[in-house]
């Protein structure tokens, strides 16, 4: 039964990626057809959002043809706006943990769980509990000092496997594109809600890979109880940088659900932001049709 729940949850996050990446390129590339236009005046077919221009213009509602322009632009300069803030951010927190490195304890992670030599792990001298995978391409895992001295060995081996499954499935570059796509394209609050159950899920998988190897949940259950006392504490994660981080998302769900594995109970989508999104793609998709006649 376990088995089978793991892999719903492999399935919810497929579709929840390839649903919100299909929205995302889908907008975002009538948009850049509709510029393409603007800016050389290529004559394109199946430009939906140049079809909207003209037709909008032919009935005199210039008003809203600007505003449509203003929306594309706008756009754009979120997205480039937001991946920029992220990795300006994501610079400044590598060069920050390489400030407070522990040379010592990050060499002997590295020899213990990466036995290629691969500099995966670094570990950094600071008191709160603090543990994330950051970076797109160069990867690394952050844990702190806190963190080891608040958690036993085989709460701290739970939460090297978590993070390594981050790692290896390059969660953070994901999440970071799910994040900006929402961030830019906010008139589809459907994208926000799926980009936070996405998460959700990944780090239901990245709990259940770290229990699979060492064939017990008392390390992830007893890592999460620990920082939940801790994070009700005031700690805050930084925003601003590409990662995915152990104790950030859902830590009451996730504890639920591995001491009662068998609940059935997941996150669902809210319905205010279907309700709102579906519109919008409604209307895209009769363009679509209608242009196809």
């Amino acid at each position: 039964m376990e088995k089978q729940r793991v892999e719903w949850w492999q399935r919810r996050s497929q579709r929840l990626l390839k649903v919100s990446l299909s929205m995302s390129l889908f907008t975002l590339g009538l948009m850049g057809v509709y510029s393409l236009h603007m800016l050389f005046g290529w004559n394109l077919p199946f430009d939906l959002l140049r079809i909207c221009n003209m037709w909008m213009q032919n009935h005199g509602w210039f008003s809203v043809s600007h505003l449509l322009a203003g929306l594309v632009t706008c756009t754009f300069v979120l997205y480039v706006g937001y991946g920029l803030d992220q990795w300006y951010g994501s610079v400044r927190a590598v060069r920050r943990c390489r400030e407070l490195e522990h040379t010592a304890l990050t060499a002997a992670f590295n020899d213990r769980y990466s036995p290629d030599g691969q500099a995966m792990f670094i570990i950094v001298s600071c008191r709160q509990p603090l543990a994330l995978t950051m970076g797109n391409w160069r990867r690394r895992i952050i844990l702190s000092e806190g963190l080891l001295q608040l958690l036993n060995e085989e709460e701290q081996q739970a939460v090297v496997h978590h993070e390594l499954f981050h790692y290896r499935q390059r969660d953070p570059l994901v999440t970071f594109l799910l994040g900006q796509a929402a961030f830019a394209l906010w008139f589809l609050p459907v994208l926000r809600n799926m980009a936070h159950q996405y998460k959700i899920s990944r780090e239901v998988l990245a709990d259940h890979d770290a229990i699979q190897r060492l064939g017990t949940p008392l390390g992830i259950g007893g890592a999460l109880l620990k920082l939940v006392n801790r994070t009700h504490g005031g700690i805050h994660f930084p925003a601003r940088m590409i990662y995915s981080s152990f104790a950030e998302t859902s830590l009451n769900y996730r504890i639920h659900r591995i001491l009662e594995p068998e609940s059935g109970t997941s996150p669902r989508l809210p319905l205010g932001s279907v309700v709102i999104s579906l519109p919008v793609l409604t209307a895209l998709s009769i363009l679509l049709l209608w242009s196809l006649v």
